[in-house]
């Protein structure tokens, strides 16, 4: 009998939604595997295959077909094992597991029927210490603990548990003691399916006690680079903290007093040892890093260790060249429109490692691009006719400048100051512009958890008109007036991003990102404090160009749900708000604007042509916003060995003005914006190599809020496949959406 499909079934429906992916995740032989949940290509290849020895057959069959899989009796008793062992650690110790195999002989199905019964739960932890120390310092700590009367008995949390414990006595000078050493012992003969959970820790061999370790000293030496390693040593220092050996390693012993968080004469803490490795591998210099520890006077009550760091330092230069081939969304506002252009760019990367022998990293970057763009009333010579060349520096510090005392109290965070300043220079169709950036920011990072903080920026933007038809439109054109106008922003920002992909156990995934931005704010309030007064026009100016005041905010939060190997559902909801007030009133700056649609958002509209809200007139120049909303939804699955994979996918949003502007339909209102939502869906294909995905998606709307009421469920008029082509749009990109 072949396998066609195995089914849990939980008799608790209230658990069911708890355990179903779990037991699932257990049963060891699986069906030949499904396109778009029911076709089984791979089967009919194999079968297609099957007729004759020929090439063709044999490829079909070999290498693009999979065999039948053949009911394995001896493999469902083994998935009934798994899957009682899995509940076992859930508490559920006597859950009741049968099968039962049904279907034809081409269709067989295994269903297994689950009742999970009663769960264990703890009635009391016991302590059962050995050593009196160790035993105060673990009952001091016990409202920290994962193992607590009435909880559920899982497994889960007894690992965490031992983790935890570990971890508090290594970090009170325990150096030799390891999770391993902490047992656990589980009666349930109390009844009434509670259990008494006993937490074990013996003494060490010979009964002995064990014993808290002080750091006596810390070396830090640097590997020779280029020279003998039989070399008589030259220069050692004995510092205040350590005993430096660079081997002539041009470093500040100062930055590795920074980094250093194991501190003689004080107990052995695991969490410092672990800060000071994290924090020399981010200064980026070092290729490798090795920290050990050597134990002396373990015979007598004041143990010690003796600190050894080894570093290897990396290449001082790094020189990265990158030839791109590239797609942008450019809307051509002189002919109305939003076209695809294609061009060529290249960059080129600088980086000086510890540049001022201080652990600083600076980097130089240049860019140039050459795009055709194309469009109404465009010519096609020369063919390329958009260019951009943009040149930025980064000069990054591994410490918070200023807070020295804040960075040391933040030792299980990499903290970086980072000074930048970029110039970019863009000609096209439209504009010449200008823009020329300098910034001061911190960054503070963890595992999982990024902050970032610009206490200022400042950006200089300078545009000028390319076309003269354009710039005969701009003189009754609020619009245009306000990309064109030199502008100045200076802005200060907040930034947070949570990400847990990283945990490799983790099949799925939770993404957040919010920014705050203040615009104009420390600038505004210095002039009321000088009651500098506005000019003719009625703005302020910062040495001659008015400067923008507005607050923007943005988040966005993803969640990747994975159902199994071959198929994830990815869903993503963003919104962004942006006000504008004070000395300027009416508009944010271009560049800060909200745009929608494209491959990488409502992928059914063309990049800006959609918004805002159901604004839509004949010459529209305006297709920005201050309000945005979107959300995502898009199920992934495999269709050929990870390599090929598929996705059907739907995207709704838009983007409004937050204020009115005399536009109907154009501003965000509670009562309505739901009504002017672009609704689009689709399908694409993904080219997965691993290090790199290539995709395309067609995708065509089902709801378009440029058109009039009545008309804008366009899906209407699919019935016509001219009209479905005409509506289709292909988005081609480089790693997923989202």
């Amino acid at each position: 009998m072949y396998l066609y499909k195995n089914k849990v079934t939980i008799k608790e429906a209230n658990d069911a939604r708890f355990f179903s992916g779990g037991l699932e995740a257990y049963i060891k032989q699986r069906p030949n595997k499904r396109f778009l949940g029911t076709i089984r290509i791979g089967l009919y290849l194999y079968k297609a295959g099957s007729k004759n020895d020929k090439w063709l057959s044999r490829t079909l069959r070999y290498k693009l077909g999979e065999a039948p899989v053949i009911l394995d009796s001896a493999l469902i008793e083994t998935s009934v094992k798994g899957m009682r062992t899995y509940l076992r650690t859930k508490g559920y110790y006597y859950p009741g597991i049968t099968y039962t195999v049904d279907g034809e002989i081409h269709k067989g199905r295994v269903i297994y029927k689950v009742s999970l019964n009663k769960a264990y739960h703890i009635s009391h932890v016991y302590y059962h210490i050995a050593d009196g120390h160790i035993d105060s310092l673990i009952r001091s700590k016990r409202d920290e603990s994962f193992i607590r009367n009435g909880n559920q008995l899982k497994q889960e949390n007894l690992l965490k548990e031992q983790t935890r414990l570990s971890d508090l006595l290594r970090n009170h000078g325990y150096y030799t003691f390891n999770k391993d050493l902490i047992k656990f012992d589980m009666d349930t003969a109390e009844g009434n399916y509670y259990a008494s959970v006993g937490i074990n820790i013996n003494n060490e061999e010979n009964f002995e006690t064990y014993k808290t370790y002080k750091v006596n000293k810390v070396t830090i030496e640097i590997d020779k680079q280029g020279t003998d390693n039989s070399e008589k040593i030259k220069d050692t220092f004995n510092l205040r903290r350590f005993v430096y050996i660079p081997h002539h390693f041009p470093l500040n012993p100062d930055v590795l007093d920074r980094t250093l968080f194991i501190d003689t004469n004080t107990l052995f803490r695991q969490d410092r040892s672990t800060a000071t490795f994290n924090r020399l591998n981010d200064l980026q210099i070092f290729k490798t890093v090795n920290i050990s520890a050597v134990t002396y006077n373990e015979k007598t009550d004041s143990a010690e260790l003796n600190f050894q760091i080894k570093l290897t330092p990396s290449k001082k230069y790094d020189l990265i060249f990158e030839p791109q081939a590239i797609t942008t969304d450019q809307a051509n506002l002189a002919g109305y429109s939003t076209l695809r252009n294609y061009g060529l760019a290249s960059q080129v990367t600088l980086s000086n490692k510890n540049i001022f022998h201080n652990a600083e990293i600076l980097q130089l970057r240049y860019r140039a691009s050459i795009e055709a763009q194309r469009g109404a009333n465009i010519p096609t010579r020369p063919f390329f006719n958009s260019f951009e060349n943009s040149l930025s520096a980064s000069l990054t510090f591994p410490r918070l400048i200023f807070f020295e005392r804040i960075d040391r109290l933040l030792y299980k965070f990499t903290n970086k100051s980072v000074i930048s300043a970029s110039s970019i220079y863009e000609r096209n169709v439209d504009w010449i512009r200008n823009v020329y950036t300098v910034g001061f920011s911190y960054q503070f990072n963890r595992k999982k958890t990024k902050f970032s903080y610009s206490p200022l920026e400042i950006s200089y933007i300078k545009t000028d008109f390319n076309n003269e038809n354009l710039a005969q439109q701009s003189k009754n054109d609020p619009y245009l007036q306000s990309v064109f106008n030199n502008n100045l922003i200076t802005d200060m920002r907040f930034g947070v991003i949570f990400n847990n992909q990283t945990e490799l156990k983790r099949k799925d995934f939770f993404y957040f990102r919010c920014d705050l931005e203040f615009a104009g704010f420390l600038l505004n309030k210095a002039y009321d404090v000088l009651n500098v007064k506005a000019n003719d026009s009625g703005y302020r100016s910062f040495l001659g160009v008015k400067y923008f005041q507005y607050v923007k905010t943005y988040a966005e939060v993803r969640f990747n749900k994975y159902i199994d190997d071959n198929n994830r559902i990815a869903t993503r909801f963003a919104i962004g708000v942006a006000n504008p007030y004070g000395n300027t009133p009416d508009y944010i700056p271009f560049d800060k604007r909200f745009f929608t649609g494209g491959a990488n958002s409502i992928r059914a509209f063309l990049p800006r042509s959609i918004g805002p809200g159901s604004y839509n007139h004949s010459g529209q120049l305006d297709r920005s916003g201050d309000v945005k909303l979107e959300t995502n939804i898009e199920f992934r699955f495999n269709l050929y060995n990870h390599f090929l994979e598929g996705a059907l996918f739907g995207d709704v949003g838009n983007i409004w003005r937050i204020k009115e502007d005399g536009r109907d339909e154009a501003a965000f209102k509670f009562n309505s914006f739901y009504k002017q939502l672009g609704v689009g869906t689709g399908a694409g294909l993904r080219l997965n190599l691993d290090f790199l995905i290539f995709r395309v998606d067609a995708s065509f709307p089902i709801f378009d809020p440029r058109k009039p009421i009545g008309q804008r469920y366009v899906f209407k008029s699919y019935s016509d496949l001219g009209v479905l082509w005409g509506y289709t749009i292909f988005n081609f990109g480089v790693g997923y959406p989202f």
